[in-house]
């Protein structure tokens, strides 16, 4: 090629285009006559056909046959049926011997059949390891699709039988890792615990968040709420998105501590904001006690939740009347606080300071600000079996005493800034202002007593309301025991990898219970979750682990492969890489 290659490169030619019906020798050297095969006439051409056939098998049975041999009640049965005679009857266990009619011999296979006209099911042996595969196929294998009990019960019983079968299928079934991790069970809610009825108004001071509002023109995107638990009046301040814990702290001086002194209580959620170093340290140094609810679960703060409602509903019907939310608020503090509250069926204003608001339809008409509430919270009060109908009485009039002196003390007022002054006189509207105000303070008391009993007895029907419908949840959990978590507001990266929310797993876990308080459990979880590990009960359900042992069928083999923590601090989230791995049928020697 070499030598061909450089004789052509003497010379100056150009490459054309020739059609290849034109070009008919271009291949005459490879195409000689001489070389095509001679074919007679009359031969005939003989072509042969090979098929290959596949028949796919397993050893399953195989397997079966071999466990009959380790099982001496199948031995017994498998010979009466082969040689039924008298004394291999008698050989037979009680069990057996009364259904020894139902068992057939096929193959060197045991069959049972139910009732007449039932088809045959291969009877499995007593031997946990081959019925383990058996389930296995049935149910955690992909075709199987980790159905429940009663489905896989009859998928499998459908083919096989062996005694207590159902049993075995359930423990298998409860016991199984995947299952217990991505199905939905049961949401039951313990039984209500209301928190303790303060005694006086700013006691007890809930506290929460707004979200999801529009920036306003100032930035602000959030509301921070206040309530009072007792007269249930409640204070709002607009706040941003970007508030820390020393901003929260500087508006709880400002907006409660300032106007109400401080409170003993603060009840609030698990929100950062009140969970930070430095909003503990504040409360600490003015010596509060910051009650905090267990983690993602508003109900132990239902009652500033159930102000946020109210709240939102309000904004949403005036949301075109104001350019900005923001400048709405103020008034919507005061509808709220100016209305009748079912709880203690007085205004907050009036639990508060013992009298009603001005409103502008008031500045030029005469109006009972000291008014004592509606008709009828004074019914209620008096259908109380608590309190007698003398005390009713006496609370009325009380009030209508207050009602018809409150302008005393203004008069005497008056009186004393005339020129000239009649002692007598005015020691005697002295007497009569004091005499006044002491009405005021026995008013103030029996107001704030019938508040306590309403708030109480408002408590007493919010839980026998609430644990009537649903609030069955009585689990209860020790020190020690293993429980799975429910992944509800948990964030998505300590949950699993799969980045899709549809196929987040129901429950995460195990995790070890450390100790309970209330209806509530605390849990060891792993730093890397970042998470309070205090839980309500209706998010923890219990682990089921096998506890194997001698006398007893081990129904999932999974189960005990798994630990509760990792050791680095982590935990299994159950993905698609931790799903168990018992050995298939075709590989009798690969079960761990």
């Amino acid at each position: 090629m070499a030598r061909w290659l450089s004789f052509f490169a003497e010379y100056n030619f150009t490459v054309e285009y020739k059609p290849g019906r034109l070009n008919v020798v271009a291949d005459a050297l490879s195409r000689r006559p001489d070389f095509e095969p001679v074919v007679k006439p009359n031969s005939e051409t003989v072509t042969v056909a090979v098929m290959t056939s596949s028949v796919p098998s397993t050893t399953l049975y195989d397997d079966v046959r071999r466990a009959y041999a380790q099982d001496a009640e199948i031995v017994k049965l498998l010979t009466h049926r082969s040689q039924p005679s008298r004394e291999s009857f008698k050989r037979l266990s009680p069990a057996y011997r009364s259904a020894s009619d139902q068992y057939t011999t096929r193959n060197g296979l045991l069959y049972y059949t139910a009732v007449s006209g039932d088809t045959p099911r291969v009877v499995i042996p007593d031997d946990t390891d081959l019925r383990l595969r058996i389930m296995f196929e049935y149910h955690d294998a992909p075709i199987g699709g980790h159905r429940g009990r009663e489905k896989t019960y009859l998928t499998v019983s459908r083919d096989f039988y062996w005694p207590r079968q159902y049993q075995f299928v359930r423990k298998y079934v409860r016991a199984c890792e995947v299952c217990q991790r991505v199905k939905s069970s049961p949401s039951l809610r313990a039984p209500l615990q209301p928190l303790p009825v303060p005694a006086e108004c700013w006691e007890s001071v809930s506290m929460d968040f707004v979200f999801g509002l529009p920036k306003d023109a100032r930035g602000n995107t959030r509301i921070l709420v206040f309530v009072d638990r007792f007269s249930k009046m409640v204070h709002r301040v607009a706040v941003p998105e970007t508030i820390t814990a020393s901003g929260c702290a500087c508006i709880f001086i400002d907006t409660i501590f300032r106007l109400h002194g401080l409170p003993r209580e603060l009840v609030s959620d698990r929100d950062p904001r009140f969970t930070a170093d430095f909003w503990r340290s504040v409360f600490k140094s003015l010596g509060t006690r910051l009650k905090m609810s267990t983690s993602d679960h508003p109900e132990t703060d239902g009652q500033t939740e159930r102000a946020n409602r109210v709240l939102e509903e309000i904004l949403r019907g005036y949301v075109h009347s104001f350019k900005s939310w923001s400048e709405f608020l103020p008034m919507v503090e005061f509808a709220i606080n100016n209305s009748l509250h079912a709880s203690t069926t007085h205004t907050p204003f009036y639990v508060n300071g013992l009298r009603h608001p001005r409103v502008p339809t008031l500045l030029e008409c005469n109006s009972a600000l000291r008014g004592g509430g509606t008709r009828a919270s004074k019914n209620r009060f008096g259908s109380r079996s608590s309190r007698s109908d003398e005390e009713v009485i006496a609370f009325d009039a009380d009030i209508d005493n207050i009602d018809i002196e409150e302008d005393d003390a203004s008069e005497s007022a008056e009186a004393l800034t005339e020129e000239k002054v009649d002692v007598t006189a005015v020691r005697s509207q002295r007497t009569e202002a004091n005499e006044s105000s002491g009405e005021f303070i026995l008013a103030r008391e029996t107001v704030v007593r019938f508040v306590q009993d309403s708030i109480a007895e408002a408590v007493d029907k919010q839980k026998q309301n609430a644990d009537k419908n649903g609030r069955a949840n009585t689990l209860l959990f020790n020190k020690g025991d293993l429980v799975l978590l429910s992944t509800v507001n948990l964030p998505k990266h300590v949950v699993t990898n799969l980045g899709s929310s549809k196929l987040l797993p129901k429950y995460i876990g195990p995790f070890r219970v450390l100790h309970r308080l209330g209806s509530a459990y605390t849990i060891e979880l792993p730093r890397k979750m970042r998470t309070h590990p205090t839980f309500y009960v209706g998010r923890l359900k219990p682990y089921h682990q096998y506890a194997a042992s001698s006398d007893e069928e081990r129904p999932c083999a999974q189960a005990s492969r798994r630990e509760p923590c990792a050791p680095d601090g982590g935990h299994r989230q159950g993905s698609e890489e931790q799903l168990p791995h018992p050995r298939p049928i075709n590989n009798p020697t690969s079960y761990p």
